[in-house]
């Protein structure tokens, strides 16, 4: 049996999202945008059943990259769209490498790759869903808790799946992952911008507000400079410029000079993006990064709880706390982002590792 044929045997099993029978107006597609946006937005506010407490209010993965993954700790959005991407960057390797030798430009091929990937995805699932139930991500948690925790990680990660493939197949706009990642982007600013939920400082912990604040009860603004951890001065000033940055790389071109070699002396310039690879380098290169986290928690959870193993100490060393293990060394801690600027300064040497081996990782992908 050939692997095309295989691929679409196994296809017809699992679960699908069809093309709408005619185009969609713009209205229409919007209006399922929309949906989907709404269900992802409350599925990031429910609670896991049975999850402490104490990791529900850790509120996300102690990962920058939670971020990028659309992650909530605790919630229905737990695994986020790292399962979508890890699966996507696996079969892309693959497929770069000729282990699997597809032409993505014949329809049959790429439907034979769509199906491997859905495959690949709801294998990825199965998978991050039991590293987060055992590894005590979520807390500790008993068997028969860690089954229903497990059954909640899996169900749910496959919505999001079938709400990616909706909008991919021409329900909405875009894609759902870039439309995910932007929903938690948008919201975590907003959120920091203009929450009303006060501080132990006294003050809002949205970061407009709290000026607000300050300026009509004659508070001082050095306090709003640096909050330690919470919406402060220094994020909003170095929010504005990485966004005024970033509107502006993405404006830059790169003119290329071309020459026809049957036209003798005529030449044009041909311009490319500054930013041609976009983001793609750093959702693959975090893809990475997570699954190294994640798989060294579990080992570090069942096999070296106490630090004391150095080979498995080459790997990770974490701290155990009520809100999920910490890392402490090894490569677990030095593929993990300091967080803050605060951070940084603790650790320049982790902060500089870091930053050289995420470059590295978007060099080799930008590559691909």
């Amino acid at each position: 049996m050939s692997l095309r044929s295989a691929m679409e045997r196994l296809a017809g099993f699992l679960p699908e999202v069809r093309k709408p029978i005619k185009r969609l107006s713009l209205g229409e597609r919007l209006a399922w945008t929309a949906v989907v946006l709404v269900i992802y937005t409350l599925m990031g506010h429910t609670m896991l059943y049975g999850v402490p407490q104490a990791s529900r209010l850790a509120g996300r993965s102690p990962l920058i990259m939670s971020i990028i993954f659309a992650q909530r700790m605790g919630t229905l959005t737990t695994l986020g769209i790292g399962p979508i991407v890890t699966a996507g960057l696996i079969l892309q390797l693959l497929v770069g490498a000729q282990l699997i030798r597809l032409d993505l430009s014949k329809p049959e091929d790429r439907a034979t790759f769509t199906a491997m990937n859905k495959l690949l995805t709801i294998a990825v699932i199965f998978v991050e869903a039991a590293v987060f139930t055992i590894s005590g991500m979520l807390g500790q948690l008993g068997p028969e808790v860690q089954l229903i925790v497990f059954l909640q990680l899996v169900a749910a990660t496959m919505l999001i799946v079938l709400m990616d493939e909706l909008i991919q197949k021409g329900w909405g706009l875009g894609s759902g992952v870039s439309l995910f990642i932007a929903a938690g982007v948008a919201e975590a600013i907003f959120t920091n911008l203009f929450s009303p939920i006060m501080l132990p400082d006294g003050y809002y912990q949205g970061i407009i507000l709290a000026l607000i604040q300050a300026g009509f009860q004659g508070g001082s603004f050095g306090d709003l400079i640096n909050r330690g951890g919470f919406p402060d001065l220094i994020g909003l000033a170095g929010t504005i410029g990485l966004l005024i940055l970033i509107i502006y790389l993405e404006a830059l071109r790169i003119e290329v000079p071309i020459q026809h070699a049957r036209v003798s002396g005529y030449t044009a310039r041909y311009p490319i993006k500054f930013l041609y690879v976009s983001n793609i380098p750093v959702i693959f290169a975090s893809v990475v990064f997570m699954n190294i986290y994640f798989f060294s928690t579990m080992i570090w959870s069942r096999f070296n709880p106490a630090n004391q193993n150095p080979f498995l100490n080459i790997i990770g060393t974490f701290n155990s706390t009520q809100y999920g293990p910490v890392p402490l060394g090894g490569l677990a801690y030095y593929v993990t982002s300091p967080g803050s600027l605060a951070g940084a300064a603790a650790d320049p040497v982790r902060a500089l590792i870091y930053a050289l081996i995420m470059i590295v990782f978007c060099v080799v992908f930008a590559k691909f």
